[in-house]
């Protein structure tokens, strides 16, 4: 099975790193960063996990997150968020809307192996 992980990440080096992560599990990288590609891109390839950065410019996190589980399509998938401890305002409105997984961008990077593992081997 080739699995697929949408990723909505605006910094460079995040990206890098999250795409090394997946390549290191054969796992394939599909970049993603306006709400409506994000959205398409999700409705077409039913990924095996969204990632999106809160701070994505041009994205309101929460409308995304509610219109994805509002589609029956990707209803289920997965969706890990992550932004600065220090917006945690930002992060709960994620949580609310529907995110599995809010975290503060040191945790996303101290774990980053363990927590897409968790998603895309299940």
């Amino acid at each position: 099975m080739n699995k697929k992980v949408i990723v909505a990440v605006n910094n460079m080096i995040f990206t890098s790193k999250i795409m090394t992560v997946l390549d290191g599990m054969e796992v394939e990288g599909i970049k993603a960063i306006r709400s409506d590609e994000i959205f398409t891109k999700a409705q077409e390839l039913r990924p095996d996990l969204i990632i999106i950065d809160l701070n994505l410019n041009g994205i309101e996190a929460p409308s995304l997150i509610n219109k994805l589980r509002s589609y029956g399509a990707t209803a289920k998938i997965p969706i890990v968020c992550y932004s600065p401890h220090v917006l945690a305002d930002q992060m709960k409105a994620a949580q609310i809307a529907g995110a599995t997984e809010v975290l503060p961008n040191s945790k996303m990077t101290q774990r980053m192996n363990a927590i897409l593992g968790k998603y895309i081997n299940n």
